[in-house]
């Protein structure tokens, strides 16, 4: 029990040093992370589609 109360102690302190982001920054970063994810999943979509329309060239003949 000791051991778990020193590493809490010891987390609580750590985070004490973390510089958090102001909310500037972070409406900016999650913004960029979700246009990235949709850039991404359009890419990803895009090329499935492709995939799609071969397979179904090859397989019909």
């Amino acid at each position: 029990m000791k051991k778990l109360i020193t590493f809490l102690k010891d987390v609580r302190r750590e985070l004490k040093k973390v510089q958090w982001p102001n909310r500037h920054e972070l409406t900016t970063y999650t913004a960029i992370v979700l246009l990235s994810v949709v850039v991404v999943g359009a890419i990803i979509w895009v090329v499935d589609l492709g995939y799609q329309q071969i397979l179904t060239l090859i397989f019909q003949k």
